[in-house]
């Protein structure tokens, strides 16, 4: 079993990985087009988005699909 702070802690670090490969890709980016500007902020919270309904916990089903 594992302890709700040790998967706080996976989700914290996959969330740290994912904008520090976000900033990677921007500065290749920036660096091989440095002319063409990015508008979005992509942590940004859109207006469009607060009234999206989410599941606040979802089940990982990892069973294979059923074969057709």
């Amino acid at each position: 079993m594992e302890a709700p702070s040790f998967k706080l802690h996976l989700e914290r670090m996959g969330q740290i990985n994912y904008e520090y490969m976000y900033r990677v890709a921007l500065a290749h980016f920036r660096a091989r087009f440095p002319k063409l500007e990015i508008e979005e902020d992509p942590y940004a919270t859109l207006p469009e988005d607060d009234n999206v309904p989410m599941e606040v916990e979802v089940l990982f089903d990892d069973s294979d699909p059923p074969v057709a």
